[in-house]
């Protein structure tokens, strides 16, 4: 159990083989803008496309909802996702806050049968680099209230924090990221074997 993070909620993900990993904002749409350093729009694609490798070479379909700098509305990703059965939903972002001391990692949830997946991301994510655990948060998000599969959204450090900045600029540390990241959707699908 996450510290912080208590929850009634018994069920997970359920059997999946596949993930759909979608890469948050892109084309128009930059996302947060980073103190230095890419914005978050390429930051997210960046890690998106490092997380969809790592579950392909794990035996996972995959399925990117943009692979390049494009604009995706929100309703097509969720059309994505609910076409797509035995899934998964994991969208890829950072954070962004008008205080510059704010940092850490936080994953978003919906429906309670994704609490589980999102708390096993945030224990994983949180090993990635030096920054703070700052919970598992419900909140009604498009992609993650019309969505009809298990789904988080992730935000992976703030582009506005001078440390998180730091470490999410460099591509190692993404990579670190997104094999965090993937582990723990090994340990969800685990989980759902037993």
């Amino acid at each position: 159990m996450v510290a912080g993070c208590a929850s009634p909620y018994r069920q997970g993900a359920g059997e999946f083989s596949t993930v759909i990993v979608d890469a948050g904002h892109g084309g128009f749409d930059r996302g947060g803008e980073s103190l230095s350093g890419a914005p978050e729009k390429v930051l997210a694609l960046d890690t998106a496309k490092r997380l969809a490798k790592i579950l392909r070479s794990k035996g996972f379909r995959v399925i990117e909802t943009r692979k390049r700098d494009v604009f995706v509305p929100l309703s097509t990703r969720t059309t994505i996702s609910n076409r797509t059965r035995d899934s998964i939903f994991v969208s890829i972002h950072y954070n962004w806050g008008r205080r510059r001391g704010a940092r850490g990692v936080e994953i978003y949830y919906f429906s309670p049968r994704s609490w589980r997946l999102a708390s096993n991301i945030l224990r994983q994510a949180t090993r990635a680099y030096p920054t703070e655990s700052r919970g598992v948060k419900r909140n009604n998000f498009h992609v993650l209230r019309e969505n009809r599969r298990p789904a988080v959204l992730c935000e992976l450090g703030f582009v506005s924090n001078p440390q998180d900045n730091r470490y999410v600029q460099n591509s190692a540390y993404r990579q670190r990221i997104a094999e965090r990241v993937a582990e723990a959707i090994v340990i969800e699908r685990q989980s759902a074997q037993r």
